[in-house]
């Protein structure tokens, strides 16, 4: 089973808990997608991977299958 991380500060989901500030290791997916997110502030480092965003809640994902409806940001 895949571990998922959130960053605590901006809500970042991710399987590498090295590129975000704060990690919070989560169960699954139902446990933060559908719920908004705290994009106000994105960690630096994780910036430049953040290449999706839930359409239905808007938080961002390094990966589509982090989220459950991803859309290709950029």
């Amino acid at each position: 089973m895949t571990k998922i991380y959130e960053c605590k500060k901006c809500g970042v989901i991710t399987q590498a808990p090295d590129q975000i500030c704060k990690p919070q290791r989560l169960e699954n997916m139902g446990v933060y997608c559908g719920e908004p997110g705290k994009t106000d502030q994105m960690c630096t480092d994780m910036k430049e991977h953040v290449a999706f965003v839930c359409e239905s809640c808007g938080r961002p994902a390094e990966q589509a299958n982090m989220v459950c409806t991803p859309r290709k940001t950029g």
